[in-house]
């Protein structure tokens, strides 16, 4: 009796441990696959304007611990939510990595009009940053030049510039954006969960070469 009890209580245990570690893959996808579809819907709708509209990559990290920062020039409802005034017009985003009041990692945004809509002293980086995802804790972005007349895609892992007035500007949109999301992982000590997304912007196309 004592062997087949202890056999029965080391059965249920492994269920109860695949089981938790179910729900957390479950949990991680369904955040994963949210943020995708947000940021993919967002980058797609990326509009260019001018120099001050281009896509900043500013990069942080590597592998895993990837917190790569991303603006670009939108429109639609993506990131932003359909009940804001910004989703029925231009306007700014910035997705990053960053840490909530507790120190936790996690997946925010920030967003605000042109700045003609802004008061004087408006500076978006004291804006107050939009948690998405708590679960994701790293992100990895590169993007591919409007060059393909070899066929080979030229990987970046910076798109940024400066002009002469200040400021961070780019003369063009990139075609392709490879977007890679790490997860928490299922356990510590394991390494997190990796979602990886290309992105193709319409509008680059048609971009300034």
């Amino acid at each position: 009796m004592t062997l087949v009890a202890a056999a029965a209580f080391s059965l249920l245990a492994s269920v109860s441990k695949a089981w938790q570690r179910g729900t957390e893959l479950t949990k991680d996808l369904h955040a994963g696959d949210f943020v995708i579809e947000q940021l993919v819907g967002a980058l797609r709708s990326a509009r260019y304007r001018g120099p001050e509209d281009g896509l900043i990559l500013k990069k942080k990290g590597s592998g895993p611990n990837s917190e790569d920062s991303l603006s670009w020039v939108k429109e639609g409802s993506d990131l932003v939510g359909s009940d804001t005034y910004m989703a029925k017009t231009f306007h700014h985003i910035r997705f990053f990595i960053g840490k909530d009041r507790s120190g936790s990692p996690g997946a925010f945004y920030t967003a605000w009009g042109d700045e003609y809509l802004q008061p004087e002293d408006f500076d978006p980086d004291e804006l107050e940053p939009q948690l998405l995802s708590d679960r994701v804790i790293g992100l990895n972005i590169q993007v591919a030049t409007n060059d393909f007349e070899n066929e080979k895609i030229e990987w970046m892992d910076k798109w940024e510039g400066r002009c002469v007035m200040g400021g961070d500007l780019t003369n063009h949109l990139p075609r392709f954006v490879q977007v890679t999301l790490f997860l928490k992982p299922l356990d510590e000590g394991e390494p997190p969960i990796e979602m990886r997304r290309l992105v193709d912007i319409p509008i680059a196309r048609q971009g300034i070469r």
